[in-house]
């Protein structure tokens, strides 16, 4: 289990709850399918955008609190994949510069002339 307090699935199943809601009612209110919001309380898929403005008008919350629930969980997640930490461990951090000026820009060479098409002869 990730670094967090609670999956969105988990604050979404307590706000169910605390609600005395389901998933079949809840979509019906909200015009969403009961499969997202089913998958959502298994943390089998993603709380959208959508469905953070959907829950944050039932629930009167802000849709940022749905937002981040999902972010904080998709970071954690991230952080503990092995693939992801040894990707990041390779990727070097970029150094600031004097003003205008670049420690890693080049000056873009010129490009050479055209050469000019020779007429065609029969």
């Amino acid at each position: 289990m990730p670094k967090t307090n609670q999956t969105p699935g988990q604050l979404f199943l307590g706000m169910l709850d605390k609600y005395g809601l389901n998933c079949n009612n809840l979509a019906k209110e909200i015009k969403c399918s009961q499969t997202a919001l089913r998958l959502i309380s298994l943390d089998k898929s993603r709380i959208t955008t959508s469905i953070a403005l959907r829950l944050g008008k039932v629930f009167s919350t802000k849709p940022e609190f749905w937002l981040l629930a999902q972010m904080n969980y998709d970071l954690a997640m991230a952080a503990e994949d092995k693939s992801v930490s040894k990707m990041l461990n390779s990727i070097s951090k970029a150094e600031l510069s004097p003003k205008g000026k670049s420690k890693t820009a080049k000056p873009k060479a010129k490009a050479a002339p055209k050469a000019k098409a020779k007429p065609k002869t029969k």
